[in-house]
């Protein structure tokens, strides 16, 4: 059960129609490791208030988005968020975020493979 190198997790939430260019910015990346992607729907600080004087109030605040998971090594991490936020950017306000944070344990189901082995298997 050996954890010897760490392993980062990539959340990023986007926008539905700016799916397409980021899975291809991503799959351009040498040794991509994969990704899962779900359609998801939340709102942020924009919508976390009371509606103001003159505001409309809204029914349902919920916007559609699609949100990523990729688990990948630390010297992937960089260029995998910059190839999300250069793909995802539009400019305008809901255009998403990513997080990233370490990876305590990862083990593949099916070899009993444990770290960085869980996610590359025989490729490195």
């Amino acid at each position: 059960m050996s954890q010897d190198r760490p392993l980062r997790h990539v959340v990023a939430f986007i926008q539905p129609f700016q799916l397409d260019a980021v899975v291809d910015a991503l799959r351009r990346l040498p040794g991509f490791p994969g990704m899962s992607v779900s359609e998801v729907r939340g709102f942020g600080a924009h919508h976390s208030h009371p509606p103001r004087p003159g505001e409309a109030a809204e029914v349902d605040p919920f916007e559609k988005k699609i949100r990523l998971e990729i688990f990948c090594r630390v010297p992937e991490l960089a260029a995998i968020i910059e190839a999300i936020r250069g793909a995802a950017h539009t400019g305008h306000a809901g255009d998403g975020k990513v997080f990233a944070g370490p990876v305590a344990v990862a083990c593949r189901i099916r070899a009993g493979e444990w770290g960085e082995e869980a996610l590359l298997g025989g490729r490195k």
